[in-house]
């Protein structure tokens, strides 16, 4: 072989180690076991006159594996976008008879230095007499000799009205929830930022108590406010309107199903299993109410003398009732059980009785 030839290879074996083998272990395996006296085989000759390999990327412009994702724990609670989680949006409606009163002023004070949207909203007054019905509105006074062996009270029914109709203007102005206060109660410290997390519960919690006045069994449903509170369904009313969450389902239930008046609007919410109205608690409670005379009477009070024949009616009625309520809890067991009393008081309010 002459001289220029043996040059000529020389230089392709040369090239052939700076620009391939560099990037390719299997192929230096290779061309070490077919070089012969200096001149490459017939498999090398390929190689070498093939194109350059593509450019590799340095290990650190490689792109690296994404992290694995660490699995969320499951929450009833929907992400707000865009929205501050700590400041609530949910109007909220202040029940009164005198709004310029002192009691009135230093609730909406309490509720705007929460940074909440308040205003006072028109209640009732039955103190002096059977308040005037609207459409859609039916006394049936019937029905309520029967179940509680008396009638109403012209201030029960005032009571009743000022919490139906505001429930209905909150509906028909669009409204998505809607918070509904009465005038005698204090906010504890956290109401707003606690408010803010029930805003943003899925749509099958369709109301949530505030406060109540009677400690029942209950399900812990999850923490607010960091495990301070928690969200809970009880198995019975708590009793009381003082203050609630309400959304539009609930808003469309209690409207369907309230607009025929026979007992107390406290008990109606009570009896939510008649209705299938999604009712839920907070504990502790956010609210406490003033200690003071209602000036609503109840109707058991004084009661009204009924028909003889209702007394014998009356606990047939009741144990319907009872056996239509156990039949409820039974169907829907997983959403109320297991369940029992808060080991402590659940609230500040004096009147809270077991």
């Amino acid at each position: 072989m002459s001289r220029s030839l043996h040059r000529t290879f020389d230089k392709v074996r040369k090239l052939v180690k700076e620009l391939v083998l560099p990037h390719n272990q299997s192929l230096r395996s290779l061309l070490q076991k077919t070089w012969v006296r200096g001149v490459p085989s017939g498999q090398l000759l390929a190689v070498a006159a093939g194109p350059e390999p593509a450019h590799q990327s340095r290990p650190e412009d490689r792109p690296q594996p994404a992290a694995p994702r660490r699995r969320q724990r499951p929450t009833l609670l929907r992400p707000a976008a865009d929205a501050n989680p700590f400041i609530a949006t949910t109007p909220c409606w202040v029940i009164t008879l005198n709004p310029e009163g002192e009691r009135t002023r230093a609730l909406m004070d309490s509720l705007q230095e929460q940074g909440l949207p308040a205003q006072t909203i028109a209640g009732v007054d039955g103190r002096a007499g059977m308040p005037q019905l609207e459409p859609g509105e039916r006394l049936a006074n019937a029905t309520t000799r029967w179940r509680h062996l008396c009638e109403l009270k012209s201030s029960e029914v005032g009571c009743y009205l000022a919490h139906l109709r505001a429930i209905r203007r909150a509906y028909e102005s669009g409204l998505e929830r809607v918070c509904i206060l009465e005038d005698d109660v204090c906010l504890e410290a956290d109401f707003g930022s606690v408010l803010a997390e029930l805003e943003r519960l899925p749509e099958d919690i369709e109301m949530v108590r505030l406060m109540g006045l009677k400690i029942r069994k209950r399900k812990e449903i999850q923490p607010l406010a960091d495990g301070t509170h928690q969200l809970v369904r009880p198995e019975r009313g708590w009793c009381g309107t003082q203050g609630y969450i309400i959304n539009r389902a609930g808003m469309k239930k209690v409207l369907a199903h309230g607009s025929r008046i026979f007992e107390p609007i406290d008990k109606m919410f009570d009896h939510f299993w008649q209705f299938d109205l999604h009712l839920y608690g907070v504990e502790p409670h956010l609210l406490w109410e003033m200690e003071q005379t209602s000036s609503i009477e109840k109707s058991n009070a004084g009661r009204d003398r009924v028909a003889p024949w209702l007394y014998w009616l009356h606990p047939l009625g009741k144990l319907w009732r009872s056996l239509g309520r156990h039949y409820y809890l039974r169907r829907h067991a997983r959403d109320f059980y297991p369940a029992r009393k808060p080991k402590q008081r659940p609230g500040r309010s004096a009147r809270i009785r077991p």
